[in-house]
């Protein structure tokens, strides 16, 4: 639920009611979009790697993700209320999806991707690295499926029905959403799903880490640290419009660590050819992840000092204030060493 409160009366509490999308002449593809366009807003990229997305005129889920375990995810959006049947359509791609082999998840990604010679169990095993220490056998793949309805929050059938298969011990999740308007203002809200119950940091802590994207590019982390910018690029790029002026930002490279130390000195930018956003950054310090790696500062440094166990995966998140005087810490210390 969602209240209003004053600025003055402290005592003024005001539940906002919800609506339909339908009520302000929203079409279901333009939910699907929506979700689409900001899927990492919603599913942590450190938990889930996603492989796939629909693709119109094709029997397929709506996104289609792997865990570090080889489990595929199988996300579907219930976008309207409507009859308990049609759950049934979810639990349909499970039959289908389900059989999939190695080949076929491999296939899917190499679409998704465009990219035609990737390997799946390589590409896997880049993507987790921090948290696995191996590759994945082919046959690890798909041994298990995970089933996450996106559903309106008021749809009682959906969630009725999400709450009986699950007791009946089905994997499946509910990821609600409801919609609000306010002043003549619309709003969404949603639950992000988190399937491995890691603490969620707000955004609104002034502090980021950016990753330089190494996973699917050998030049994108090239281009930030020599051009002083933090990036996102494709539908991962609009965490980067979080990141505000002043803000200070941390570059992390997979298998490697911090590499880099900022400040954001204006607004994001977007190049819609290239598919990036990307903000300037007045550098502090910044280290090459090839030619001095250990120089970098590593996730598990960082997580030594803080007594804590993060995952770095994410494209853009919002870490606290601690963890940026730890990194920063970290850097003096190796810095005063090579004196």
């Amino acid at each position: 639920m969602i209240f209003e409160i004053s600025k003055t009366d402290k005592d003024y509490l005001q539940q906002v009611n919800s609506i339909r999308l339908a009520d302000i002449n929203w079409l279901e593809k333009d939910l699907e979009n929506l979700i689409s366009n900001n899927i990492f807003l919603f599913v942590p990229e450190n938990q889930l790697m996603i492989i796939s997305q629909e693709k119109a005129f094709q029997e397929q889920a709506d996104i289609l993700a792997i865990d570090k375990e080889g489990t595929l995810f199988i996300f579907e959006l219930k976008r309207w209320e409507s009859t308990k049947e049609n759950l049934l359509q979810v639990l349909r791609y499970g039959q289908i999806f389900g059989q999939y082999s190695y080949e076929n998840l491999q296939n899917l990604l190499r679409s998704y991707r465009k990219d035609y010679d990737l390997n799946l169990s390589e590409k896997h095993f880049e993507y987790f690295k921090d948290q696995i220490d191996k590759p994945l056998n082919h046959n690890e793949f798909n041994k298990n499926q995970h089933f996450v309805v996106i559903t309106n929050g008021i749809d009682f059938d959906t969630l009725n029905s999400v709450k009986y298969w699950k007791e009946k011990g089905l994997k499946i999740d509910c990821l609600p959403f409801r919609a609000y308007k306010l002043h003549d203002k619309h709003f969404l809200e949603f639950s992000s799903f988190n399937p491995q119950n890691e603490v969620i940091i707000s955004d609104f802590t002034g502090y980021f880490i950016v990753n330089t994207n190494i996973t699917w590019s050998d030049e994108n982390y090239r281009e930030m640290l020599s051009e002083n910018k933090a990036a996102a690029y494709g539908s991962r790029r609009y965490g980067i419009k979080r990141i505000k002026k002043g803000d200070e930002v941390f570059l992390y490279h997979n298998g490697v660590g911090v590499v880099a130390f900022g400040k954001a000195i204006g607004t994001p930018i977007e190049i819609e050819d290239d598919e990036e956003i990307y903000v300037k950054l007045d550098i502090k310090w910044k280290v090459d992840p090839i030619k001095n790696p250990s120089a970098a500062v590593g996730a598990w440094e960082i997580n030594k000092e803080l007594k804590a166990g993060y995952g770095f995966r994410q494209t853009v998140f919002a870490i606290t204030k601690e963890m940026s005087d730890a990194i920063k810490k970290l850097k003096k210390n190796k810095m005063d060493k090579e004196k």
